[in-house]
């Protein structure tokens, strides 16, 4: 007759405890638990010598709020072979179901199962989880639609104990109060004006979180000198410098016929525009009203001086 299966798994487990990174006593709590460690039930190769099996399968590992009496969790372990110290360990997080939560004191109990039923060890220590310190940034981003310097604020959210720093990757975005933190905080930080006509993105790495600030290009400006110019009635060449940023095109528009632009008709940054205005045939004074670079120039010539004579002698 076999004896039930249940009458022979007999004590089970003498000792259950938590490890973390190192090596702890049965008795000492656990923060970020990752194996367990026991003896396993004497049973362990045991096997029915009427049926030939096994009397112990597995282990399972219950979890327990600290005191409870529900299990919110249970792990299969399976049948590990013991160290050579006689005790199992393995890496039970990887094994539950679901991450357990953090800030909860959590006990457990281990179970040898089987054909006959499951024999439990006595609660183990007591064992947590330190939430994960991952901050927030809100916003994110921020887009500047002028070229002008600015200032703002990123509002950092995290747990309490969590720390947290900030920096800049670009020269002209400055952090101004917050280069670090802990729980909950903000960064302030200041943009300098954008003298370039091209747009740019910076960024701010706070508390692993990418800030990106996107500024528009400053607009184009343009000067010319002189801003007008009175010539000679016989014509002359003229010559007006344009001054801009890189980048900046312009062109020189006339509508004079008595004008030629010789060189500047486009440009590109700062440049020259070289002009002739032909000699005054007429009798009156006549202008003339250029577009260069946006900006008016104004030609003023008088009437040419008549040619003088020539071969003068006095004779009787």
């Amino acid at each position: 007759m076999i004896t039930p299966f249940r009458n022979i798994l007999r004590s089970t487990i003498a000792a259950i405890a938590f490890l973390s990174i190192t090596q702890v006593v049965a008795a000492q709590s656990i923060t970020d638990a990752r194996r367990v460690e026991f003896t396993p039930s004497p049973d362990h190769n045991a096997v029915d010598a009427a049926s030939g099996v096994q009397l112990v399968t597995n282990y399972t590992l219950d979890v327990y709020l600290s005191g409870g009496t529900t299990p919110v969790q249970t792990a299969n372990l399976g049948k590990p072979v013991p160290d050579t110290d006689g005790m199992i360990r393995l890496d039970f997080i990887a094994l539950l179901p679901a991450a357990l939560t953090p800030g909860i004191v959590y006990e457990s109990v281990v179970n040898a199962v089987g054909p006959g039923g499951a024999s439990a060890s006595t609660r183990s220590n007591t064992f947590a989880f330190t939430a994960l310190c991952a901050p927030a940034i809100s916003p994110a981003s921020r887009s500047l639609t002028t070229s002008s310097a600015a200032t703002g604020t990123v509002t950092v959210t995290a747990a309490t104990g969590c720390t947290w720093t900030a920096a800049s990757n670009t020269s002209w975005i400055t952090i101004t109060a917050g280069t670090s933190g802990s729980g909950n905080g903000s960064v302030s930080y200041s943009v300098a004006a954008n003298t370039t006509t091209s747009s740019r993105t910076g960024t701010l790495t706070i508390g692993g979180n990418t800030f990106t600030v996107t500024q528009a290009a400053a607009p184009c400006t343009f000067t010319i000198s002189p801003t007008s110019q009175t010539i000679a009635g016989t014509g002359s060449s003229i010559n007006v410098t344009v001054t801009t940023s890189a980048g900046c095109s312009w062109s020189t528009t006339n509508t004079s016929s008595w004008i030629t632009i010789n060189s500047g008709s486009t440009g590109n940054g700062s440049g020259r525009v070289t002009l002739t205005a032909a000699s005054n045939s007429t009798s009156v004074t006549r202008t003339a009203s250029l577009t260069i670079a946006g900006q008016s120039f104004l030609v003023t010539e008088p009437p040419a001086i008549p040619t003088a004579p020539s071969n003068l002698r006095i004779i009787k």
